[in-house]
């Protein structure tokens, strides 16, 4: 249960950077973000089947995310700059497979 919850947890953190935070950058940037937020939606599918890698697969997410976090509030802090990261992030979450 524990588990699930930090999975879950690393989930929302990871939705939550991604929507508060040069083009090519900006979708750089989105890409990394999206692919740490496929991981974290691939890894709350084996949570169901008890795996005990799933703890230490989130915790390093986490870790990951919060990184990423404190340096994209640092780079994007205009508005017009946020709103693009958001969109591009919302592009590179559609890819996710």
């Amino acid at each position: 249960m524990k588990t699930k919850h930090l999975v879950y947890a690393s989930f929302i953190f990871v939705a939550i950077v991604s929507f508060s935070c040069s083009n090519n950058t900006i979708d750089a940037d989105a890409k990394r973000l999206g692919d740490l937020t496929c991981k974290a939606m691939q890894l709350m599918k084996k949570v169901p089947s008890g795996d005990e890698s799933v703890l230490a697969e989130s915790q390093k997410l986490s870790q990951e995310a919060e990184a990423l976090k404190n340096e994209l509030e640092a780079k994007y802090t205009s508005d017009s700059d946020k709103t693009k990261l958001a969109e591009a992030i919302a592009k590179a979450i559609s890819d996710c497979k």
